[in-house]
């Protein structure tokens, strides 16, 4: 028996123990599914809740971390609390409606296409209720979503449809009855951009749960107290599921001033940097100036005179120069550039003019030479297809890079390789199939089977390789080894696209010029015939000044280091950019050319060029500057900040003058432009005249054309603006080139001539010439002349498919008449009846004012992306809306002033963690900042 109780205690202890085994398990797997305590900056990837297909579709909105997507924020919100009675009449306002579905079908039309229509009654209905019928036209994955019996929330433009109210492709979500519905309903819901894959059901659940699971460490709020209202923890929880509209409100109003004190504290610190750049006064007395405004057949206006004085004084001071300098189509922002560019060259300085297209430069050159070489301006124009100077300009002259060596063949090279050595290694790769436009690459081509090329064929190769240079490509270096070629080269500019954007030839054009040449020149000089190349590859595109400097010496080295010749021996086939070479150039002396091979002269020669005028080709390292003391940069939006950066990134700092082809809103010069002081030609020229627009429906057609003959007659000219080089099969658009044989037959015997951006640089020039000479009279075209395009006699302006044009555009075509002193006429041809055509056109017929065109532009397009954020080099914006939230960017732009203002280089304890807000997004340490 004593056995048998010591057995019934030994079971009771066994199960206890069992017993609390089962229980530490159970407590484990509780903790194992609680949440955990998640960092904000925690990657999504390590979040094992998000199913894979949800991360590929967040990934897919440049979502990564918690961050990113607690900063996704809401684009509105819709109050489920309660939604209206469903509308009996059409409305321009989208509504919020809640129903059921009560029938669903599809029906074809056209053959393939499809409508899915479903019919929702609302849930209070009576007998006066209407319902409303969703239809969702060609949108095959709608039907498989939506079923009768299923509660719908709709967002959208109810419309009348006979007798039936409408709504044509509306937002919709499927209410479900499960544990979640708390989070999608019965609540202020927000609503977020959302992509395939990834419904706004499910992005609000995880936004739900990501905030459930955030630690309570605390989020730094980057805001002075003065501007902030509660702490960013709150405002991002309140911005995504708010309580009810005034803490949305609350919430939005903290983070949108976050956002913009972040953008105008970058903003201020770039104007802080730009003040402490080692500078020069680039001002002479001003005599140049004098004579030019005493030589015009005009006077300037009040504005342009005030404008002219503030440029002065700041071209006065050693701080360097950053004015922005805007006014309407026509106000005479040239003439104040021009006086600008007299000051400083009477300061001993050289001015570069830098223009976005190839029409542009070449209008800006043909007027400056016109004004300024009467009083003694030295001009040359840098284009992609035209290198060409007023006068004698050794600076850019490439015949002391090309004398003739002992063969007949390019300058001799003499002595051996430099001291340096490195380790470079390069592989060959196919030709890339996406080049990038001013891209600098690496090439080699070889021999077939090894051959070796004689010392003549050599001569052949280099001779062919210079030939092109400059005319098709920028050439940085070239070596011709006895069985390959090394080639670094920038592809040229061949021409302007529709849009007036630059066209550069491809590596396989070049390569096959140079190869299909020198293969027929070798073969005749050897009397043998056959392929003498293999098919070409290159070493890399160049993204950096390192990498080029590292291949240019790889090139002018290879002869040395791959023992062709002897470490002091000479090798003719190797050739550099911008350094006469000798015989009697030492060895010693070549690693000292390498690393000055971007390097600009120390001072202007007497006969350099005082002003270079050009498009991108001024960004080349080729092309040199001597003292460069001013910048006039036009149409500075079509430039970004790295390029202008590079065209003044130099000590001293050279003054810089930007202008704008048409005004700016307000709100948008505080950001894009408010690192810049900012200049207004508020003031139109007393001599211009009136112009006159008028919106036509395209039936009218005939009774413009007895218009546009009548000035003709008179001696008018005319332009007349197509939106498309060629005709479209996917768009019912008219094309210039098409239209343009039609026009010569209506206007006969006028003569007509076609211009657009694929007609290559010459015959382009040519063509303008004729028509400013007046021996053309109609000019059919594309927007290829938007900007530059100077005719006084030109007054006339037919712009067709009117609705294709953006307002700006459409205001700086106009800009192209009025020039002179007759009454000029824009007619705006559209057979687009829609609401927001006749609105938009509509503003051109009211106003020829360029600042009210832009504040309408702004009002019917919205901010969207006219920061251009990639250009202006600013964060993008999250929730601040650049229009609506303008009070508050004024608000940030104040603090963030006064904050740099009492200390540049945030040393006050309460001003150090505003660093971060510089340091993340120049992406470069505080001390280079500052």
């Amino acid at each position: 028996m004593r056995y048998a109780r010591r057995s019934r205690s030994s079971d009771y202890t066994a199960e206890q123990e069992k017993n609390g085994s089962r229980q530490a398990a159970a407590n484990d797997r509780r903790a194992a599914c609680a949440p955990q305590m998640m960092e904000i900056s925690q990657p999504l990837a390590e979040l094992d809740w998000i199913p894979r297909p949800r991360l590929l579709a967040l990934h897919r909105l440049g979502l990564e971390t918690a961050e990113d997507l607690l900063t996704h924020y809401p684009r509105r919100h819709e109050d489920r609390h309660e939604f209206p009675a469903f509308p009996h009449e059409e409305s321009d306002v989208p509504v919020c409606l809640c129903g059921e579905v009560t029938k669903t079908s599809l029906r074809r039309f056209g053959g393939w296409k499809k409508i899915f229509e479903a019919t929702l009654q609302e849930s209070n209905a009576n007998a006066l209720s209407e319902p409303l019928v969703c239809r969702w036209f060609n949108l095959h994955y709608v039907q498989k979503m939506i079923a009768t019996g299923q509660r719908l929330v709709v967002f959208g433009k109810p419309r009348l449809r006979g007798k039936r109210v409408c709504m044509d492709h509306p937002e919709f979500e499927v209410i479900e009855n499960d544990e979640e519905i708390s989070i999608h309903f019965r609540r202020i819901t927000p609503i977020y951009p959302a992509t395939e894959g990834l419904s706004q059901r499910t992005l609000r659940g995880i936004i739900y749960r990501l905030l459930s699971e955030l630690s309570d460490a605390p989020l730094e709020t980057l805001l002075p107290s003065e501007l902030g209202r509660g702490d960013r923890r709150s405002a991002i929880r309140a911005i995504h599921f708010p309580e009810d509209w005034e803490s949305l409100s609350t919430a939005r109003e903290h983070l949108v001033l976050s956002e913009f004190f972040a953008m105008q504290m970058l903003i201020a610190s770039r104007r802080a940097e730009s003040q402490v750049r080692v500078g020069a006064a680039h001002c002479g007395r001003g005599e140049l100036l004098g004579r030019f405004l005493r030589s015009l057949s005009f006077e300037l206006t009040d504005a342009q005179r005030k404008v002219i004085a503030e440029i002065r004084r700041d071209l006065g001071t050693n701080v360097p120069m950053n004015r922005l300098l805007q006014g309407d189509v026509g106000s005479g922002k040239t003439v104040v550039a021009i006086g600008a560019i007299l000051l400083a060259i009477e300061a001993g300085c050289q001015a570069a003019f830098m223009a976005p297209t190839q029409i542009l430069a070449e209008q800006h050159y043909a007027v400056l030479r016109r004004w300024l070489e009467p009083l003694g301006v030295r001009l040359s124009i840098r284009t992609g297809a035209r290198q060409e100077e007023s006068g004698p300009l050794p600076l850019f002259d490439h015949r002391d890079a090309q004398i003739l060596g002992s063969g007949g063949g390019p300058p001799v090279t003499s002595g051996g390789p430099p001291d340096k050595q490195t380790d470079v290694r390069y592989t060959k790769r196919p030709l890339p199939h996406f080049e990038r436009p001013w891209a600098k690459y690496a090439i080699t081509f070889a021999a077939r089977e090894r051959r070796v090329l004689s010392p003549a064929a050599r001569d052949i190769v280099l001779d062919c390789i210079l030939h092109w240079q400059t005319r098709r490509y920028e050439l940085y270096a070239a070596c011709v080894m006895p069985d390959h070629v090394h080639m670094l080269i920038e592809p040229g500019v061949k021409g302007n696209g529709e849009e007036g954007e630059a066209i550069f030839y491809s590596l396989s054009e070049i390569l096959h010029t140079i190869k299909s040449f020198t293969a027929h020149e070798i073969n005749r000089l050897e009397k043998s015939s056959g392929e003498i190349w293999e098919a070409e590859s290159f070493d890399r595109l160049l993204r950096s000044e390192r990498d080029l400097q590292e291949k240019f010496e790889y090139i002018t080295r290879n002869p040395w280091d791959a023992g062709v010749v002897e470490a002091r021996e000479d090798y003719r086939w190797v050739w550099w950019s911008g350094v006469q070479q000798t015989k009697n150039f030492a060895a010693s002396h070549r690693e000292e050319q390498a690393s000055g091979l971007c390097s600009p002269e120390s001072r202007l020669r007497g006969d350099a060029p005082d002003v270079i005028i050009g498009t991108h080709a001024l960004l080349y390292e080729t092309v040199s500057f001597s003292n460069l003391g001013l910048v006039v940069i036009d149409e500075q939006h079509k430039f970004g900040v790295a390029q202008r950066a590079r065209l003044t990134a130099r000590e001293p700092a050279p003054d810089v003058l930007v202008m704008t082809a048409t005004p700016i809103p307000r709100t948008l010069t505080m950001t894009v432009y408010g690192d810049l002081d900012v200049s207004v030609i508020d003031e139109m020229p007393r001599n211009r005249g009136k112009i006159i627009t008028a919106v036509r429906d395209e039936s009218k057609l005939s009774e413009v054309l007895g218009f546009l003959r009548t000035q003709l007659e008179a001696g008018r000219q005319i332009y007349v603006i197509y939106p498309l080089i060629d005709e479209s099969e996917k768009l019912d658009v008219k094309a210039a080139t098409t239209e343009y044989e039609l026009w010569r037959e209506r206007l006969h015997p006028f003569r007509c001539e076609l211009l657009h951006g694929r007609i290559p640089s010459a015959e382009k020039q040519e063509i303008m010439e004729r028509f400013r000479s007046g021996e053309t009279q109609v000019l059919i075209s594309t927007t290829v002349i938007e900007v530059g395009i100077d005719v006084a006699n030109a007054t006339v302006m037919l712009i067709e498919n009117a609705e294709r044009f953006g307002l700006a555009q459409l205001h700086q075509l106009r800009g192209r008449i009025g020039r002179g002193e007759h009454k000029s006429y824009c007619i705006l041809l559209s057979s687009d009846q829609s609401k927001e055509t006749a609105t938009k056109l509509a503003v051109l017929e009211k106003t020829v004012d360029g600042f009210k065109v832009a504040e309408a532009d702004w009002d019917l397009r919205g901010p969207g992306d006219l920061l251009g954020t990639a250009q202006s080099g600013l964060p993008a914006l999250k929730i601040g809306n650049l229009k609506s939230d303008a009070q508050l960017m004024r608000r940030a732009r104040i603090a963030a002033m006064s904050i740099f203002a009492a200390d540049p280089r945030l040393e006050f304890v309460e001003n150090q963690h505003f660093r971060r807000l510089i340091v993340e997004q120049e992406g470069r340490t505080f001390s280079n900042v500052s």
